[in-house]
């Protein structure tokens, strides 16, 4: 075809359609399934180029695979045309007047469900029968063999104004110059599922049931090709804003084979909250520093030079639409009374969370709210980091997140936020934080627990994820006797199939001691008639002491229009007046029958997740929960302890 607009001969064909069917077989096997366009030999001519795929070859095997997947590359490189993800294809050409510059590219089709990152593309050359590698310019990465998400992006789309092609990737390029009678070259290429793509959650293999379709197209011009930018760092397909890594900050990622975290690779894929995985960061010790800030991506990371592990929480706007409490048909409220076994709230439904960045500070519609916790101050936040344990100490006294340790208890609320502050205010050096204001670590707020729990009633968290069912899409329970971090019972581990159940997403990658472990306490107080904090027995303020109240970006503060109740509906108007949205109150009480005690003038800051240790891990019970709140007086408790944030300002 001719494009008028530039006087250049535009060849663009598109022949081939591979499907990958993911069905399990157990827990983590699947079949490769083969799908094609048409039913003959097909062969377009252009004039001077020819692309040629012989479909006839493809029926005769007919492209069925027996093979387990994922597998390695060892055993991906050496399918053979008897096994399906194999396909030939010739380019035929021949130039008189002017050199044709050609392009192989992919197009993935819009059914497909398996994420790119997962997917290994390997492209080789067939020369009288036999392969030999692809070198050179030819190949954008100068690699033959490449995760599809690792391919260089096209320019075919911007060239051919085609928007319904956009996300096109280039597998090979090449310039057949003038005078050329019979230029031929065969080509063979090979998709697999990648054997790094082998997460199991619950017994079951997390991309059961999914597909990967392209079509292989090529497209040719007489001028030179425009010069490909190299993929940036890796970002998942959710809308999530990229995880801000402040110095110090490791970006690890779970590997499977190794039971271990891994130095993440940023420009390959490391979270993907669509499949609820979560990107998590480590800090290590300062002996170790070094060596891992200068390891490549891929290095184990051993839990005892770890003293630090984080969650990004990515900025969001939610919406809780009508009906979705659950409200169960025998739900009676007797004052704050709850009657164990009634059916209050039993299986609440999807919070509707959408992604946003610091720019939006307005929601997109009217059913809409920006969850208040990623606004810190005046700064607006593209996210934050949440501790992803309980808060324990070391040998030398010094805060640490780490699982299978004991949480901090028998601490005032006073000491345990300036102990979390001594973290960047003294202790820096430790972790390998900076000395400046371009980050904030504080104990949490109870704003920011709500953040948490709204994540993981959404598709982004345990809600979502297809490995349980409703009754067991609750957080589970840490009972772990004594209180330990990352547990579901003694003896578990946080990694296991049991213990992944206590995360917020299901899987490795969530936040642990959400529910059960410890009672937290939050930075969330009732006011006094001053508008003051009620300071209680926290140790910011009593009798003869210095104020010692923190700035009010630290905590979130509450009215009770009757104080000595604890009745949760009085919450309904905590917040000037009216409900306190996002705050994990009103609008979530008692869902799944996760107590609900506001907050009084003689217990004025808010404990959460609950605790029972020892207790057997049933769902509903009433005493813990995502969900759960109640007050107390902000004195040290022996079941008491608190959760870290670390909010990168810029």
């Amino acid at each position: 075809m001719k494009d008028k607009r530039n006087g250049k001969k535009l060849i663009a064909v598109c022949l081939l359609v591979l499907s990958l069917v993911l069905i399990t077989v157990g827990t983590t096997f699947a079949f490769f399934q083969y799908s094609r366009q048409g039913t003959t030999e097909n062969t377009l001519q252009t004039g001077t180029l020819t692309f040629v795929y012989d479909e006839t070859r493809v029926e005769k095997n007919k492209i069925s695979l027996t093979n387990a997947f994922p597998i390695s590359d060892e055993e991906g490189m050496v399918l053979t045309t008897e096994k399906e993800g194999v396909f030939d294809f010739d380019i035929k050409a021949t130039t008189r007047g002017a050199a044709i510059n050609y392009e192989i590219y992919l197009t993935k089709e819009s059914t497909s469900t398996l994420p790119e990152y997962t997917v290994k593309t390997y492209l080789q050359e067939v020369e009288n029968g036999e392969e030999k590698e692809l070198t050179g310019s030819g190949l954008p990465t100068n690699n033959a063999l490449n995760l599809y998400s690792d391919l260089y992006n096209s320019k075919v789309p911007d060239l051919l104004k085609d928007t319904s092609i956009s996300g096109a990737k280039t597998l090979y390029r090449e310039r057949i110059e003038d005078g050329q009678s019979e230029y031929t070259k065969t080509f063979r290429y090979r998709m697999w599922v990648d054997n790094d793509a082998n997460s199991v959650v619950n017994g079951s293999w997390i991309y059961n049931n999914m597909i990967f379709s392209v079509k292989v197209n090529v497209y040719a011009q007489n001028g030179e090709l425009p010069i490909l930018e190299k993929p940036g760092v890796y970002k998942d397909e959710s809308g999530a804003n990229y995880p801000n890594l402040i110095e110090g900050l490791i970006p690890v990622r779970y590997d499977n084979n190794k039971k271990s975290w891994v130095k993440a690779d940023l420009n390959k894929k490391w979270y993907d909250y669509e499949m609820q995985e979560w990107a998590n960061a480590v800090t290590v010790t300062s002996e170790t520093r070094d060596h891992y800030t200068s390891e490549p991506a891929g290095t184990e990371i051993s839990m005892t030079d770890i003293n630090t592990m984080w969650v990004w929480i990515p900025r969001y706007e939610y919406y809780i639409p009508e009906g979705t409490s659950g409200q169960g048909e025998d739900c009676i409220f007797n004052g704050s009374n709850y009657s164990e076994g009634n059916t209050c709230y039993p299986n609440p439904g999807e919070i509707q969370i959408n992604f946003i960045n610091e720019k939006n500070t307005d929601a997109s519609d009217v059913n809409y709210r920006i969850q208040p916790a990623f606004k810190f101050g005046e700064d607006e936040l593209t996210g934050f980091w949440y501790a992803k344990f309980e808060t324990s100490k070391d040998k030398e006294n010094k805060l640490e997140v780490k699982p299978a340790a004991t949480p901090i208890n028998w601490t005032r609320i006073a000491d345990l936020f300036y102990m979390s502050r001594n973290m960047q205010t003294k202790d820096y050096q430790k972790y390998g934080f900076l000395n400046d204001s371009s980050y904030d670590i504080h104990m949490i707020k109870n704003s920011e627990w709500a953040s948490v729990a709204y994540l993981s009633q959404s598709k982004y968290g345990k809600y979502g994820n297809s490995a349980y069912n409703q009754t067991e899409k609750q957080v589970a329970l840490n009972c772990g006797e004594p209180y330990t971090t990352g547990v579901l019972v003694s003896g578990d581990t946080y990694d296991s199939i049991n213990g992944q159940t206590t995360s917020t997403t299901g899987n490795v990658t969530g936040v642990y001691d959400m529910v059960g472990g410890e009672l937290e306490y939050v930075m969330g107080v009732l006011s006094d008639e001053n508008k003051e904090p009620l300071v209680g027995a926290s140790g910011f303020k009593t009798e003869g002491e210095t104020n010692r109240l923190p700035e009010e970006k630290y905590y979130d503060l509450y009215t009770n229009d009757i104080p000595d109740s604890n009745d949760f509906r009085l919450s309904e108007t905590a917040c000037n007046g009216g409900v306190c949205y996002g705050h994990d109150l009103s609008e979530t009480a008692w869902w799944y029958g996760d107590q609900a005690l506001f907050v009084t003038s003689t217990y004025p800051w808010l404990l959460r997740g609950g605790n029972v240790p020892g207790s057997p891990p049933i769902m509903n019970y009433p005493l813990f929960g995502v969900f759960f709140f109640v007050g107390q007086t902000g004195g040290g408790r022996g079941d008491c302890s608190l959760r870290l944030v670390l909010a990168p300002i810029r």
